[in-house]
């Protein structure tokens, strides 16, 4: 065991190899300078090239999960089997139903002209062979609702119109509402309660809306009408809202030999023909959207985005070079270099890995913000030691032998940190951390190669008096050295302050404040296309654009896996094909069409309802209010959302304030009520009317292949009842759904996966990376004598202890061993070589104090973390640890060398204070230009970021070096640094400079 001053005096940085051999380097680059130039810009034009000719792009969510995963392997063998996998949505919307219609036909036409683009055009269904046989696709149970419905609202066409009154309906609805509830008939109570809704929703809509139609009675063919929204016109079905005005194409891309064809190029056609249709027609709006959609869209904001930001932090990290090392020249000289990095890392990206994600897509501006610091620490360590009277070569070879060591454990353990990235099963995450950490390896060895030659030709002929002097911020260094004692205590008193504020303590415990939003669209553009399609299609009522997918091997089996799904609380409605074709026992289901088919010939031919009186406004508000009143007076949460539905349409009423109108909006909406009725009949009429079995071959063509694969396999398309872009929601509608089927799959479930995935993903990486910074740490620290001692004994009794429990069936967290094994080699390095190992744990203070301070803020200004953020966590630990290296180094430098500054106290040398602002500056203006993204989850990244870097800036100029003057006090340090003390500040005393070179 070696002393503590020996050991920082001999041992820095693992003994003389790796100064020795950057040195070495450093002389044979300053000796051919164009040479070395030369070779770097052919590797970097051969990077730039293969860049340009191979690296791709994924763009699709599943792209981020290991293909490995049984869930990827669901998914894969239902987008290779349908098309609805890939379906792009566009919606048609008019106030005239006739232009929709028209419009749709127009478009879908245009669209089946392109079929080496376009594959499945589901635009309407021709149901003149299936309209026929509609009731033969119900089940006996439904035939009976049909008949009750047949039952209660025949006598309207019978002459009876005073049932088709809306104040009648509404006295109906309330009468036998009170009936149920005093009854305890739950079931009756909400049949009723759905009845009264949509009436109340209708209403509502049509008072804001003219053309806003929606019909308040339950459908006759069907059952209770809550499938997709469809309406079947002269023998076809368009898929639309209740007035008509908002209609549906569903766009699935070609298929050829080689796969489906490139969704962003079928996208781009899509929006060009339907641009040319709505410029054609003129009275409707057509847009593009569907989860394809909005992912490309997401993308290619998220590209351009970075190109943007990256361009931005580029000028700005430049300006700030300007400032920080006043000059032009040399900050000309690390941006020159810091572009080298780049193109290399981009080849390194194309070659090892081949494409880019939409994780991977923010590594240039994460380079930018780490590469660029490399260069700063070089420059400033270079231009001090010119600034002491070395000259040119001398000064390279020293710099590279001095801060070298510091930016090559910087930049390995960041590379390191960000390499643990790939022991998890998340592949955009894994595939991210094999592109920044070979991308930070790169511009490291840029700085070592391309910088020495760049300062050799620039600086050949230039006086060291010339040369600008780095920003020192003398007044950092000498308040820490001052007065170590007040700074470090006020600065863990700041980190603790700020910190408690991520914590919340209450009599059940301590939790956290700092919130996690999985929402994948709270992340993307707002106002995107697609984005704005999605929003347009909710508030129209339309299809929600997530609904998971499950495949059988039959009609049988998909009709019994309907079932169970539908019986499921979270699951809103399944659609099927196989429910549609008769199946099992056929005698009650032919019985309870004759019996509905008995009903409706005793109705009178070309029945209809009549003329109404108009309603009067003050006595159906009247009874509107006792329908109210009752579903609040019977205290049932159940029946809250009809006394709320009710709420808005009286405001919505009362604030017309004329009762003209009032009449005629009530008026208005009761005819096309009952003209809806009168329609229903007919299409009841006309789907009794054909009682030849129907058979898969009655179903058209579009919709068949849609639901029933060319090897049998029957599609289930499973719609849920919340919204499931928040997560809660979301992992309730997986889990129920896994309970029936273990391989359901769908954009949902995806979604699921991935934020299930990601979240520990980085989890996992960031204490992977931990653990690996921290052994790199104590390798760099460690007297060399003491290295094996302190890193193989523990890994001996933790690889023994793992191979007995794996012999034993016993499965391992290999977390748990990680952490074990890091555990066990602090406790023996503490014992062993005590004053090495707290050096090295005290350059993890940036990093770890720096986070508690950044969660804490986070928590304090409300800015949740969420799956793109996320990746603050190795960033925040590789720009931490840098700068905590950096200065730990300088410590240990300038206490072998008797340098520590006035009382012993240690005080950081001009180089490493004035390089750590700089690349903290430059790092924060980096990443703070995601700030004016257009895409929200970049934008996050960019404030949290920000965040982060700033939080570590302040534990590296205050807390670290305040902790390490008080060290640098203690009496055995003073004592071992007695006598080599001056009153004189470090940097002017260049003679003892050389003197200490030459030793």
């Amino acid at each position: 065991m070696s002393s503590p001053g020996a050991d920082r005096g001999s041992q820095h940085a693992g003994g003389p190899v790796l100064p020795d051999a950057l040195r070495t380097i450093t002389a044979a680059v300053a000796a051919a300078p164009k040479v070395v130039l030369l070779l770097v810009l052919m590797a970097t034009g051969a990077s730039v090239g293969l860049t340009l000719c191979y690296l791709g792009f994924h763009s699709e969510r599943g792209d981020l999960i290991d293909p490995r995963d049984p869930t990827r392997a669901h998914w894969d063998a239902y987008t290779a089997r349908f098309d609805d996998g890939n379906d792009f949505v566009v919606a048609v919307e008019g106030e005239n139903p006739g232009a929709v219609r028209s419009a749709i036909d127009d478009l879908a036409e245009r669209l089946n002209r392109e079929p080496e683009t376009f594959g499945s055009v589901l635009s309407r269904i021709n149901t003149t062979r299936s309209r026929r046989k509609g009731l033969q696709s119900l089940s006996p149970e439904e035939l009976d609702r049909v008949s009750e419905r047949v039952a209660e609202f025949s006598p309207i066409l019978r002459g009876d119109a005073s049932r088709a009154r809306l104040d009648v309906q509404i006295h109906a609805l309330t009468v036998k509402l009170d009936k149920a509830v005093k009854s305890g008939r739950d079931a009756e109570v909400r049949e009723v309660a759905d009845r009264a809704e949509r009436l109340a929703d209708g209403l509502t809509s049509h008072v804001g809306d003219a053309n806003n139609f929606r019909s308040p009675w339950p459908s006759l063919v069907g059952g209770d009408g809550s499938a997709e929204m469809t309406r079947e016109l002269g023998g076809a079905t368009y898929f639309l809202n209740d007035a008509g005005t908002l209609g549906l194409i569903r766009v699935a891309p070609a298929r050829t030999a080689d796969g489906p064809t490139s969704p962003e190029a079928v996208l781009d056609r899509l929006r060009t023909v339907a641009s040319a249709v709505e410029a054609d027609r003129g009275t409707v709006k057509v847009s593009v959207t569907g989860v394809p959609a909005l992912e490309i869209d997401e993308v290619r904001r998220g590209r351009a985005d970075m190109l943007r930001a990256g361009a931005v932090a580029f000028a700005a990290v430049g300006i700030l070079l300007l400032i920080g090392f006043r000059g032009v020249k040399h900050p000309v000289l690390a941006l020159f270099v810091l572009a080298v990095g780049l193109a290399w890392s981009f080849g390194f990206t194309t070659f090892a890995v081949g494409h880019l994600n939409i994780l991977s897509v923010s590594f240039a501006v994460i380079l930018i913000g780490l590469g660029i610091d490399f260069g700063i620490h070089y420059l400033a360590r270079y231009l001090q030691h010119r600034s002491e009277g070395l000259d040119l070569e001398d000064a390279l070879c020293e710099t590279a032998a001095g801060v070298g060591v510091g930016i090559t454990t910087a930049a390995v353990t960041t590379a390191l940190a960000f390499f643990c990235a790939t022991f998890t099963r998340f592949l955009g995450v894994a595939e991210l951390g094999i592109i920044a950490g070979g991308g930070v390896l790169l511009c490291a060895l840029a700085t070592f190669l391309c910088l020495p030659a760049l300062i050799a030709l620039a600086d050949e002929h230039v006086p060291a008096k010339r040369l600008p002097k780095p920003m020192g911020f003398g007044w950092l260094r000498t308040g820490t050295a001052r007065f170590p004692a007040i700074v470090t205590v006020l600065g863990f008193a700041a980190v603790i302050g700020i910190g408690m504020q991520a914590v919340h303590l209450d009599g059940t415990g301590a939790g956290s404040k700092l919130q996690f939003d999985h929402n994948l669209l709270a992340l993307r553009p707002g106002d995107a296309e697609s984005a704005d399609g999605r929003e347009r299609l909710r508030k129209a009522g339309g299809p929600s654009l997530l609904y998971a997918v499950a495949m059988a091997n039959s009609a049988e089996e998909a009709r019994e896996l309907a079932a169970k799904f539908e019986a499921l609380p979270t699951v809103a409605r399944v659609e099927d094909l196989a429910r549609r074709l008769p199946g099992g026992d056929r005698a009650e289901t032919n019985a309870g069409i004759a019996r509905v088919r008995g009903q409706l010939a005793s109705l009178p031919r070309n029945a209809g309802v009549g003329d109404l009186p108009a309603p009067k406004p003050s006595d159906f508000g009247r009874r509107a209010d006792i329908l109210r009143k009752v579903a609040l007076d019977s205290g049932r949460a159940d029946l809250q959302p009809l006394a709320e539905k009710l709420d808005r349409f009286g405001e919505a009423f009362a604030a017309m304030d004329d009762g003209n109108k009032q009449v005629v909006v009530l008026d208005r909406y009761q005819g096309r009520a009952a003209s809806e009725l009168v329609r229903e009949f007919r299409e009841l009429s006309i789907a009794s009317s054909d009682s030849t079995p129907l058979n898969i071959r009655d179903i058209p063509t579009v919709l068949r292949k849609r639901y029933v694969s060319e090897d049998g396999k029957w599609l289930l398309q499973i719609f849920p009842k919340q919204d499931v872009w928040d997560f809660e929601p979301l992992g309730r509608f997986v889990s129920d759904l896994r309970t029936v089927d273990a391989s359901v799959t769908g954009t949902p479930v995806q979604n699921y996966e991935a934020g299930r995935q990601i979240m520990h993903s980085y989890r996992s990486a960031a204490l992977y990376a931990l653990a690996i910074v921290s052994l790199v740490l104590l390798s760099d620290f460690l007297a060399q004598e003491n290295k094996l001692l302190v890193l193989f004994p523990p890994l001996l009794v933790v690889g023994f202890t793992a191979m007995t429990l794996l012999t034993r069936g016993i499965e391992l967290d290999p977390v748990l061993c990680a952490g074990g094994y890091v555990a066990m080699v602090l406790v023996v390095g503490a014992i062993l070589d005590f004053t090495n190992m707290r050096d090295a744990m005290l350059a993890l203070m940036p990093p770890l104090a720096g986070g508690v301070m950044m969660f804490g803020i986070l928590a304090l200004c409300g800015i949740p973390l969420n799956p793109t953020n996320l990746i603050v966590l190795p960033l925040v630990l590789g720009i931490g640890v840098d700068d905590g290296v950096h200065v730990v180094h300088d410590f240990r430098n300038r206490f072998a060398t008797g340098s520590l500054g006035k009382r012993n106290a240690y005080q950081p040398s001009v180089s490493t204070a004035g390089a750590i602002v700089l690349t903290s500056l430059t790092s924060m203006v980096g990443f703070g230009s995601l700030c004016i993204a257009g895409h929200r989850g970049l934008f996050s990244v960019g404030i949290t970021l920000v965040t982060g870097i700033g939080c570590c800036l302040f534990v590296s100029l205050f807390l670290l070096p305040g902790t390490l003057a008080l060290l640098s006090r203690e009496p055995k340090e003073a004592k071992a640094v007695a006598g080599k003390t001056s009153d004189q500040d470090d940097e002017e005393d260049a003679p003892r400079r050389q003197r200490r070179r030459a030793a």
